[in-house]
């Protein structure tokens, strides 16, 4: 009997000495800045509440102790568990009650017994760690994916303004003009991606490859209104490229303002998405098929028409998804390049962000755009659901790659050409546009725009931004990381109800635009029982929903590849899977896990489609901080922000690919 008690109760007396010592209702202002008054008063035990019944329900699990059918005991212990969750999470919404810090060990309690009920009932095995690690992933995914997703369509519901506000006839002009942008960008930076993919793969030499890489992957470590602000500076209404084209070939100042300067931008900006997932796909292609084509009397352009480009028909529409998703949810280009020409994100912005301030039509405005996301990932995933495109097996040839249609190459060539030129002078103007005094007027060197942002303390200026950014990026990247291996590792290794559900869900993640996830957490998260805005857990919880897909996806990739035996001989030696992730799985998936660790951070450094919308004054980021000087029109303390925020990233991916360099080939 003590063997069992040991299992989960201590988790029990450790859940009643936190009610006994911390408080069970949330602090206005925290756990160190409340008042005496106000911390015994958001105790527990300080008056009769709803706290007493959940905290008492756990002291009815003891009792299960003398029941001896061990079957029969887990099946009452994982019921009663189940029903105080949902009691606990239905009583507080009704009553209006944040949860407190106490809750945190209430609910590890329940997660523990719940898990060790699990295990007696032989789930994966009676493994705890894979059971825990499977229930921590579906609590974070119902939690933080799923619930606030479904807060913007029942506030959208509730209140009658959404409706109206959908009714307008502009909506329509509006939701047109995002999807046709989306759709241009999603075919161009798909095309462009895998023209620089079979650059790398088919022509480049080493010393090439390295340099294409570099202009290819550059515009990925930059925030997309970076970009933006650095094509204003060139083709804007005061950009050199503009008076070139005024004076001699008579345009207009407005030209790049509207539709085509979104696309460019977009294009430029998320290319290196669409590059990264295809050169993956290209490298892992097996080139016996294509020299299969070349023996069956094919040219080259034969092969690469009817072999190679099918087998890339995945990654294509994969690519094509991430794109159009990233570039509906972006509402910063608009916000800079955009002119007239609305788009849905812009609008949900202005409609929180502004003086309207009206979260049930930015609901509803962010229902449509997740509508349209929904749609085109379920496009994608019934139309290469339906083939088959495996090529490379257990026991393959692995021959050398075949050669490009000579055309195509000079295609090829022209367009990396061109892109290498435009993206020296793009990145030319941010950084000379940060060292002058006012861009398109006076054009004098200046180092007041760097002394403004960094050499006014570390509490002033740009320095608290940047600081609180690096942290929150810092604590959301290895999170986002492991949940995205310990997925990887359940889809891939385990067997149990329900899992081809866990896959579809996490994927679904790439179809929520990050637009539509902050204005579902502000929606979801303002109110009982988990009251987050304003605060850094917020902020944090978005970036690791937001890119724990990319570990997911980077470790399930390298997992593939690995033999099962390998794992299979840990456990034989009686080694539990905790160790044998750590120990064996785990150095072998060291390139990937660390690769998803860097792009997490990455992207969590300049992040800004969601974290727009969470930020407070407390919890300022570095993303926000250059937004809000482009709109007191500080063009030049917003590019030299942005030109530091480029070179932390570069020096971030430099460490990296030395980390690396004894890993993988470059």
């Amino acid at each position: 009997m003590l063997q069992r008690f040991s299992h989960s109760y201590f988790w029990i007396l450790l859940t009643l000495l936190a009610f006994a010592c911390l408080p069970s209702q949330a602090l206005d202002y925290g756990l160190f800045g409340a008042t005496k008054s106000e911390l015994v008063a958001a105790m527990g035990w300080s008056n009769v509440n709803i706290s007493w019944l959940w905290f008492g329900g756990v002291l009815i699990f003891p009792t299960f102790l003398f029941i001896k059918d061990r079957i029969l005991r887990s099946r009452i212990e994982l019921g009663l568990a189940l029903l105080l969750i949902f009691f606990l999470l239905s009583s507080a919404v009704y009553l209006n009650y944040r949860f407190g810090y106490a809750i945190i060990f209430l609910a590890l309690a329940l997660l523990a017994i719940s898990s060790n009920a699990l295990a007696n009932l032989k789930v994966l095995q009676a493994d705890r760690f894979m059971i825990v690690s499977l229930l921590v992933v579906v609590l974070t995914i119902v939690l933080f994916i799923l619930y606030p997703i479904t807060t913007i369509f029942s506030t959208m519901f509730s209140e009658g303004n959404a409706l109206v506000i959908l009714e307008q006839s502009y909506i329509l002009r509006i939701v047109w003009n995002s999807l046709s942008v989306s759709a241009t960008v999603g075919v161009l930076s798909t095309v462009l991606g895998l023209c620089f993919a079979l650059y790398t793969t088919r022509i480049a030499t080493k010393r090439t490859r390295l340099l294409s890489k570099f202009f290819s992957v550059l515009p990925m470590v930059t925030p997309p209104f970076v970009v933006s602000l650095g094509i204003a500076l060139m083709l804007g209404r005061s950009g050199y490229i503009t008076d070139f084209l005024v004076e001699y070939f008579g345009f207009s100042a407005n030209w790049l303002y509207g539709f085509t300067g979104i696309a460019v931008s977009h294009t430029l900006a998320l290319t290196p998405m669409a590059f990264m997932i295809l050169e993956g796909a290209l490298k892992s292609s097996n080139v016996a098929l294509e020299e299969a084509s070349y023996t069956l009397r094919a040219n080259s352009l034969q092969t690469f028409r009817f072999v190679l480009l099918p087998l890339l028909k995945p990654a294509l529409a994969n690519s094509f998804l991430v794109i159009t998703v990233q570039s509906l949810a972006d509402f910063s280009t608009p916000f800079v390049l955009g002119g007239n020409f609305d788009v849905l994100a812009s609008q949900i912005y202005f409609y929180i962000v502004g003086t309207q301030l009206d979260y049930a039509a930015a609901s509803g405005l962010g229902a449509i755009l997740l509508g349209f996301s929904l749609l085109f990932f379920l496009i994608q995933y019934w139309w290469i659901g339906k083939g088959s495109y495996v090529t490379v097996s257990g026991k393959g040839y692995r021959g050398a790659f075949q050669p490009l249609p000579s055309g195509l190459k000079s295609l090829i060539f022209c367009i990396l050409a061109v892109w290498a030129g435009f993206t020296v002078l793009l990145y030319g103007s941010i950084f000379y546009g940060s060292f002058t005094v006012n861009w398109g007027v006076d054009h004098s060197f200046t180092l007041e725009n760097y002394r403004k942002l960094f050499g006014q303390g570390l509490d002033q200026g740009g320095f608290p931004s940047l600081i609180q950014t690096v942290l929150f990026s810092l604590i959301a990247a290895p999170i986002s990381a492991i949940l995205g291996l310990l997925i990887a590792y359940l889809l891939t290794r385990r067997n149990f109800v329900g899992k081809q559900s866990l896959e579809f869900v996490t994927l679904l993640c790439f179809a929520v635009p990050g637009t539509v996830a902050g204005v579902s957490y502000v929606v979801a998260f303002n109110h009982s029982p988990l009251y987050l805005t304003g605060t850094a857990a917020i902020i944090v919880l978005s970036m690791v929903t937001r890119n724990m897909p990319i570990g997911m996806r980077a470790c399930m990739a390298a997992l593939q590849q690995l033999d099962k035996s390998l794992d299979e001989a840990s456990f034989s030696l009686r080694v539990s899977s905790l160790q044998t992730l750590l120990f064996v799985t785990l150095p072998l998936l060291k390139p990937a896990f660390l690769s998803a660790l860097v792009t997490s951070f990455v992207r969590s450094m300049t992040t800004i489609s969601a974290i727009v919308f969470l930020v407070s004054p407390s919890t300022r980021v570095a993303t926000s901080y250059i937004l809000n000087r482009v709109e007191d029109g500080a063009y030049g303390l917003a590019v030299a922000y942005g030109s530091t925020l480029i070179m932390v990233m570069m020096l971030i991916i430099g460490l990296f690919g030395w980390l690396m360099k004894d890993q993988r080939q470059f």
